[in-house]
């Protein structure tokens, strides 16, 4: 009997290899270390939210924290298990590879959100290469590639000294074990998929909803008649003296109200849209529904909100919708829409419902580009133009509605030095001008979409002043064609931009897409009438209202499809940016109400006093906030009324759209 037991307690002292624990060890700390600094880079990035006390970014880095602590004990678990049974180390290789790529994504998430101001999820992720050219994204996949690897290498190599080289691999893996290895990366990925946010993926973060339900929950009670200040009072109460008049609308692309002339920008850059404005209604407080151009373009076409989910919109499903031109077809008109842009952009070409559109021209559907890559191949402006005269000189006499979209104002603001294209009702003198009004105009390869140096701020405004002026020639060219063949007595004209465009750092970001702060959304509007001649509005109005106004002034009849409808004074506005970032606002009553998506984090401004948005009243101590706080309700009505129709297809019953 004391013979087995020393038997025994031999067996166990030989079982024991001190070098193989202390490489479990040695794994168990790299294991802890990765997950702290994911938890420091966490903070790091949620910084300034935490320093005004967001209850939405404490709530985040509160559950990431947590995240990272179940996970990385997770990991430890499986990696320790992976030491001991792993015979030549591929396994653990493969996990370090997992996990580099885990570490590497969050990393660069968090200081894009905490340097550019927008959460690098797949859909920012997406977005941030598609703005660069095509080596440009390669080198940040090869980059990437190689400081992932490099990474996987490190770890497995500083590991293996301890794990393989001196202990020998046991021989014995039972079935159980294999299952579990076999399911170590199926369960890791799962868990990715599951907890990290997604703005290109088909549900988003459960994670996320659980935040968001918990914040949004919390509803200020709200005092009616202190917010409630609707009119039916219509804002263009005429009738147009014209039958059947022709419709042409020109949208510019990234145009901020602040940006043109007559709003009070002091370059002239706009004298051919200066001129139509001379002659038409002004609305000098428009504001678009989006401040990216899938979401605006698409929703003033189609008099709609396009925002349908808790993700980007991809447009994949089949929901009621209609458009100006289905309208205008019933009554025999002719229809065009032409674009220097790739509608193949973020699947817009699937929202539109072209049927009755005789022509449908962008980018590439004549398989000819002039510059970009990807889903960012454009046509100069000027050829639009001129695809736009030569389709209007084969209208022969029949009433017509036509939509022209430009592009060069979009970042990067492509224009050729002196125009390629000539136009038969173009004033040669015109054609042969420089495009270059100001110099330098060329940025260096530091600026990008996210980014402008300090020594490119100059180069990059006047590239941007010498696109809008590139653009308004274009326009010139059409109203040129217009008044030299006696149309302009029975054509409509609207002219307005899809959203604006950001060039300074006023809120933290530049160019567009990532808030719906006035410079993103506040846009130029106006609309030429025959025989009515110059007014001004002073009243807010929507971009989405603008097709069933003019279609009712010109006796035609609205569809049901419409979200939008008669512009009428104290109407609520709502944007959404759901690009980089998502952010969904409200204005009434010249308050700002807005609450970020990511982080639940809520702004208000009051725009009389502070039209620039400068001064958050949520830090403030003051009486009125709760009042503030109050326009919360119609916000938060909006964005459940709009997810509920959508999430439950309620179209299917026959229900119509209701969301005001």
């Amino acid at each position: 009997m004391e013979k087995e037991g020393e038997n025994k307690e031999t067996s166990q002292t030989l079982s024991f290899n001190p070098d193989k624990e202390l490489g479990i060890r040695k794994t168990t700390w790299i294991s802890i270390v990765i997950f702290l600094i994911l938890s420091v880079v966490t903070i790091f990035a949620n910084f300034s939210n935490l320093m005004n006390k967001s209850p939405g970014s404490i709530s985040i880095v509160f559950f990431v924290i947590l995240f990272n602590l179940s996970l990385g004990f997770l990991v430890i678990m499986m990696l320790n298990k992976l030491v001991r049974v792993s015979k030549r180390g591929y396994r653990v290789f493969f996990f370090y590879l997992i996990l580099s790529t885990f570490f590497y994504w969050y990393v660069i998430s968090a200081v894009m959100q905490g340097y550019y101001g927008t959460f690098l999820s797949l859909g920012g992720f997406y977005y941030f290469l598609a703005t660069r050219t095509f080596n440009a994204a390669a080198l940040f996949y090869i980059c990437s590639a190689l400081v992932i690897l490099s990474s996987s290498f490190f770890l497995y190599f500083i590991s293996r000294k301890y794990i393989y080289e001196k202990n020998p691999p046991e021989k014995i893996m039972n079935k159980k074990i294999r299952i579990l290895i076999f399911l170590t990366p199926v369960i890791f990925l799962v868990i990715l998929l599951i907890m990290i946010p997604k703005d290109y993926a088909y549900e988003s973060s459960p994670v996320l909803d659980v935040i968001g339900q918990m914040v949004l929950a919390d509803r200020p009670d709200y005092d009616e008649e202190h917010v409630k200040k609707d009119s039916n009072k219509k804002i263009l109460d005429f009738s147009l003296d014209v039958e059947k008049p022709n419709f042409v609308i020109i949208m510019l692309e990234s145009v901020s109200a602040e940006h043109m002339p007559y709003y009070g920008y002091e370059r002239n850059i706009t004298p051919n849209i200066d001129y139509l404005i001379d002659k038409s209604v002004v609305f000098e407080n428009a504001y678009s529904s989006a401040s990216h151009s899938d979401y605006a373009q698409t929703s003033f076409l189609s008099s709609r909100y396009t925002f349908t989910n808790d993700y980007r919109n991809f447009f994949d499903v089949d929901y009621p919708r209609a458009f100006m031109w289905d309208v205008l077809k019933k009554y025999n008109y002719t229809t065009a829409y032409i674009s220097s842009q790739d509608d193949d952009w973020a699947n817009m070409v699937y929202y539109y419902k072209t049927k009755n559109l005789d022509v449908y021209s962008y980018s590439i559907s004549d398989e000819k580009v002039d510059y970009g890559s990807g889903n960012s191949q454009k046509d100069y402006d000027e050829f639009t133009a001129q695809k736009a005269v030569e389709w209007l000189n084969q209208t022969q006499n029949k009433n017509f509605f036509l939509y022209v979209n430009f592009q060069a104002t979009h970042y990067p603001y492509e224009y050729p030095e002196f125009s390629l294209a000539a136009n038969e009702s173009s004033d040669t003198d015109k054609i042969n001008e420089s495009n270059i009004l100001f110099k330098p105009y060329e940025p260096s390869s530091m600026t990008s979409y996210y980014d402008i140096v300090s020594e490119d701020y100059e180069a990059s405004v006047n590239d941007y002043d010498n696109s809008v002026y590139y653009v308004d020639k274009q326009v010139g060219v059409l109203i040129d064609y217009l008044e030299s063949k006696g149309l302009l007595n029975n054509t409509i004209i609207i002219l307005s931009a899809d959203h604006g465009e950001i060039l300074d750092r006023r809120h933290g970001y530049l160019r567009h897409g990532f808030g719906v702060y006035e410079e993103e959304v506040k846009v130029p509007l106006m609309i030429y009438f025959p025989l009515v001649g110059h007014k001004i509005v002073d009243e807010r109005v929507r971009l989405l209202d603008t097709v069933p106004t003019l279609l009712n002034i010109t006796g035609f009849p609205l569809v049901e499809e419409f979200q939008g409808h008669l512009m009428v004074e104290g109407q609520n506005i709502y944007f959404v940016a759901q690009n980089q970032n998502y952010k969904i606002g409200l204005l009434r009553n010249n308050i700002k109400y807005m609450v970020n998506g990511l982080n639940y984090e809520l702004e208000v401004y009051n725009l009389t006093e502070d039209p620039y948005e400068q001064h958050n009243l949520i830090e403030t101590q003051d009486d009125e906030i709760k009042y503030y706080l109050d326009y919360g309700h119609y916000l938060y009505d909006w964005y459940d009324c709009q997810l509920d129709y959508y999430s439950n297809s309620r179209w299917e019953n026959g229900e119509k759209i209701k969301c005001e």
